[in-house]
């Protein structure tokens, strides 16, 4: 298994359009300044998927998913290898049984959180301008797709206290395209419905909240880690111990 990566390498800049008087802000220094990131993901039906990457001052970062204080899902010491959470579910996740299926099952979380995360920003764009404190701001954004456009509506809010909220909502899809010839047998209609069925659905929207508050110290050494898996297979019972063996920040 792979290194896993903390949201600061994943992420890039976010753009909203703002009045001129507002102030700019390099969002990819914010995120990586950021105690957590939280990403919310709600699709128009079923389940929703909440999940927050916690970044401490020593190198250390924990994904969570779930409500509340969430279940954690992916632990980095120090900018090493990750140590994962076999037990972590969500409702909608696949039942695993097998060492082998758990493992897909959190990876697939984790995908999801951090890939939520990248989309996100991906849509909003390369650069974050704020609305004054307290106010919030909507611009529209566009993707492409094979045949046209996916259209967004991106939502900015600076929060009084610091922190600051960016959502993301699918609004509709356009198709340039003209229908196809007879002779046509690249861009066909089947082919054009077929990637219009695999576009996210219409009212689909995430948003991240990019808290303000200081990074805490590190991961408590006395959190336990049992039924994880390490990367490195130098795990422990708790953190302190994976510290230890895999030499990854050891106190």
């Amino acid at each position: 298994m792979r290194t896993f990566v903390t949201v600061a390498v994943l992420t890039a800049a976010i753009a909203a359009a703002v009045p001129t008087s507002a102030a700019a802000l390099s969002l990819n220094e914010r995120l990586k300044n950021a105690s957590t990131v939280q990403v919310n993901q709600v699709p128009p039906s079923g389940a929703s998927l909440l999940g927050r990457v916690q970044q401490f001052q020593n190198g250390d970062s924990l994904i969570r998913v779930g409500e509340g204080e969430g279940e954690p899902l992916v632990l980095t010491l120090c900018n090493g290898k990750a140590h994962m959470n076999l037990d972590a579910s969500w409702p909608g996740a696949p039942a695993a049984r097998t060492q082998e299926e758990k493992q897909m099952r959190a990876y697939g979380l984790y995908m999801a959180v951090m890939g939520g995360m990248a989309m996100a920003q991906s849509i909003a764009g390369d650069t974050l301008e704020l609305p004054a404190e307290g106010q919030a701001s909507t611009v529209q954004r566009e993707t492409p797709w094979a045949y046209g456009k996916e259209q967004y509506a991106v939502t900015v809010s600076n929060r009084t206290d610091g922190e600051l909220r960016i959502r993301v909502a699918k609004t509709g899809n356009t198709t340039r395209t003209p229908s196809s010839g007879p002779d046509d047998i690249v861009s066909t209609d089947d082919d054009k419905a077929a990637r219009l069925a695999e576009l996210e659905p219409v009212g689909t929207s995430r948003e991240l909240v990019i808290s303000a508050a200081p990074k805490v110290a590190s991961v408590p050494d006395d959190m336990s880690l049992k039924g994880w898996m390490s990367a490195s297979g130098k795990g422990g019972a708790t953190v302190g111990a994976a510290r230890k063996a895999s030499g990854d920040c050891a106190r």
